[in-house]
């Protein structure tokens, strides 16, 4: 009985493909199951805000705090702009 290369090297061809093509899948798959288990989430929270009891509460702000003058600064001065000076001909 013949060896027959070619077909051989063929049929590791095929192979190699096909281990490829799972790979892929395999990817795919995770990234559809994280998808899903997002979405899933989502709703969940969805659900909680639409239902009867839920009762939003307000957001408390942080009150603002003066801007420190740097040192070596002039206490009069005013404080210096952000951006490009102007130009002076």
């Amino acid at each position: 009985m013949a060896l027959n290369f070619d077909e051989f090297q063929k049929v590791v061809e095929t192979a190699q493909q096909a281990d490829a093509v799972k790979a892929d899948l395999k990817r795919t798959l995770k990234k559809v199951t994280s998808a899903l288990s997002n979405l899933q989430a989502a709703l969940g929270e969805m659900e909680t805000v639409l239902s009867d009891e839920y009762v939003s509460t307000p957001r408390e702000r942080k009150p603002r705090q003066p801007r420190v003058p740097k040192e070596g600064a002039e206490p009069g001065a005013a404080p210096k702009k952000p951006g490009r000076p102007k130009k002076t001909a």
